[in-house]
């Protein structure tokens, strides 16, 4: 919501590491940022690497999950994020925004640890 970029799409929470960060003080910021969460990089768990190659953006990203689902959590940012919703990883609504559907499918449902998302349509759209 009122992002520019999938507005009316789901995901979870996330964002881009800073001049001077370690993707793990990234994470431990945003999730401060975005959900209200003071949490250690001890209780991130690594899940993978992404390699993103969608337009209009390249870059790569380190995705994390927290396993505590005691954690209070709310909506810090509600000029960005419109709800926060739990779902069944299992059965992911269908505005789900493909590459993080992706990532859960991939890494968490499939547990790949490194993957190049949008690679494909490119080396597809170069091949003569």
């Amino acid at each position: 919501m009122n992002t520019g970029w999938m507005d009316g799409h789901l995901c979870p929470p996330g964002g881009h590491v800073q001049d001077g960060e370690s993707p793990t003080q990234a994470a431990i910021r945003e999730l401060h940022e975005e959900l209200g969460l003071i949490v250690s990089a001890d209780e991130l768990e690594f899940l993978c690497v992404a390699a993103r190659n969608k337009s209009p953006w390249q870059y790569v990203a380190y995705e994390f999950i927290i396993r505590d689902k005691a954690l209070a959590i709310s909506n810090t940012e509600p000029n960005k994020c419109s709800e926060l919703v739990w779902v069944d990883i299992h059965h992911l609504p269908h505005d789900t925004i493909p590459d993080f559907r992706e990532v859960i499918e991939q890494s968490i449902l499939g547990d790949k640890r490194y993957l190049e998302l949008g690679f494909n349509e490119l080396s597809k759209s170069l091949t003569p």
